[in-house]
């Protein structure tokens, strides 16, 4: 089993595939298990597409305190890979962009996205399937590589 002191707070070395999928479910039902309970209790529904304030700055509290165990998990996935963090950065960086915007009520007036939400909403959902495909689905670098040893060898 992998570490997960290493797994969300070290950006240094690879992780297989498995210990990404690991990673990256841990951090969404921890967001999950955080935010549902509080949804119910305070009456959120968002099939309306109002979301109360309070709500939308629980979600940028989390999505801040979860940027780095993201990028981290990404980050190794990436140098698994053999390439530099970039997708990480860009990832992380339109997550908290797409947050924070939210939390201010610049995404959407009432149900409706504005403009900004759209254009920052859709890059954040293209950038995250070409994460889910090129970290979730494709095969880390064979042997060893700038980054450190195969970690399925």
């Amino acid at each position: 089993m992998i570490d997960p002191r290493y797994l969300f707070l070290s950006v240094e070395g690879r992780i297989p595939r498995k210990h990404f999928w690991f990673g990256a479910g841990a951090i969404a039902l921890f967001q999950l298990a955080v935010q549902s309970p509080l949804a119910s209790a305070g009456g959120v529904d968002i099939d309306k597409g109002v979301i109360p304030l309070w709500f939308r700055n629980l979600s940028l509290f989390l999505d801040v305190i979860c940027a780095w165990p993201i990028y981290a998990v990404l980050a190794k996935r990436q140098q698994d890979r053999d390439q530099t963090p970039r997708l990480s950065y860009i990832f992380v960086a339109l997550l908290l962009t797409f947050s924070v915007f939210e939390a201010f009520g610049l995404t959407q007036i009432g149900p409706r996205f504005t403009p900004l939400g759209w254009i920052v909403g859709l890059s954040l959902l293209f950038v995250f399937v070409v994460v889910i495909v090129e970290l979730g689905c494709r095969r880390g670098t064979v042997g060893a590589n700038a980054h450190g040893r195969d970690p399925l060898a």
